[in-house]
């Protein structure tokens, strides 16, 4: 009985599917995030691993040049398809928020960020009959869950000279599932059934990483982090434990003109690790996963390259756990972005949008993706 909540939520194919979050976040973990600030996100990810405001790399904290914190807010708008059918979902999440900024009279930097790690918000509806001494029963079964993992990062980056900057981070990576399951008959005769559980998650990793600047146009960034394994426990009884992946990360950035900056990474990420354990409580394994972004910014104003900006980009990604065994999603996405700058450069507000495509097999979602990030600069 102590599994059974989570092998349940691992089992259960989508039926009729409501959720708040993609319905490729049904199986394993749930749908992983991606630790990026909206000033990324309007690049599609492009310039993740050089963007101090997100949380991939460590390193990219040096170039904080003052106190800064940063809020985002996303909201998206979805279309989903699947054997039951088509619906229409939307939902709201907060999935980043940063604080950092320099240590003073040193090269150095630390900074705090709370991050999406990965989000679990479903409801599935399935119909059956049973039979009850001898009579068969139409019912409805519903299971939901409500929650996921979420990244506390504690970072620091140290600057060697005006080309090299290096950082490091400890992250803590804890999380619930809310889970409820109903049973409703057909038969009024019959009263229906309810039952509550939650699994409760506790993890820890650590990243590293650097960026290197080659002359005045061309940057490398790196990254490379751990995640060592989750500990799942069921009503503060342990159920499993599951591990986590490595990741592995390269971005580069240049400098054609003075009003446009073009950058590109690449992000590996080891999900298979997880396989045998997901297998072991009856899922459909883990695979690994690549993402591909790449982006642009043009400065409409040369003077002020913060006033209102062009952001843009497209990336290229696979899926962690599939729906299907043996079958691997994917997702396509473009992005557009763009911010305001006030109170002489101390607060901003960034926008991005978002239009993603994913599909495996006979599941398929569109979504539009709206995001805001609020800065201030105290």
């Amino acid at each position: 009985m102590h599994r059974a909540g989570l092998v349940l939520s691992l089992l259960l194919a989508p039926g009729v599917l409501w959720a708040q979050a993609s319905q490729f976040g049904v199986r394993g973990l749930g749908f992983p995030g991606r630790a990026l600030a909206v000033r990324s996100q309007g690049t599609a990810g492009g310039f993740g691993l050089f963007d101090p405001e997100s949380s991939q790399n460590p390193a990219a904290l040096a170039s904080l040049g003052a106190l800064t914190s940063v809020f985002t807010i996303s909201q998206n708008f979805r279309t989903v398809e699947n054997p039951a059918g088509t619906a229409s979902l939307r939902g709201t999440r907060f999935p980043q928020l940063m604080v950092g900024g320099p240590v003073q009279s040193m090269p150095a930097a630390v900074g705090f960020s709370y991050s999406n790690y990965t989000t679990r918000d479903f409801t599935l509806a399935t119909g059956s009959t049973i039979d009850l001494r001898g009579v068969p029963v139409s019912v409805t079964d519903t299971f939901s869950s409500r929650g996921g993992l979420s990244d506390f990062r504690i970072a620091g980056a140290y600057r060697f000279s005006d080309r090299w900057a290096l950082g490091g981070a400890f992250h803590i990576i804890s999380g619930s599932n809310r889970l409820t399951s109903t049973r409703i008959f057909d038969d009024p005769a019959y009263l229906s059934s309810r039952q509550h559980s939650e699994l409760s998650y506790a993890g820890a990793g650590i990243s590293l990483g650097l960026t290197r600047q080659f002359g005045p146009r061309f940057a490398v960034a790196g990254l490379v982090r751990a995640d060592g394994h989750v500990n799942v426990d069921r009503d503060s009884t342990r159920v499993a434990t599951v591990d986590l992946p490595y990741t592995f990360g390269l971005g580069l950035r240049w400098n054609p003109a003075a009003v446009l900056n073009v950058a590109a990474q690449t992000l590996v990420r080891t999900w298979s690790g997880a396989n045998d354990d997901l297998l072991a409580l009856g899922g459909n394994g883990a695979q690994n996963t690549i993402e591909v972004a790449a982006g642009a910014e043009y400065f409409t104003d040369r003077r002020q390259p913060t006033r209102q900006p062009i952001r843009f980009g497209a990336r290229y990604a696979t899926m962690a756990f599939p729906l299907v065994p043996g079958e691997q999603g994917h997702e396509f996405g473009l992005s557009i972005g763009s911010s305001l700058r006030f109170a002489q450069q101390r607060a901003g507000i960034d926008l991005s949008l978002e239009h993603v495509w994913r599909s495996e097999g006979v599941y398929s979602e569109r979504a539009f993706l709206l995001s805001f990030g609020i800065s201030v600069r105290p």
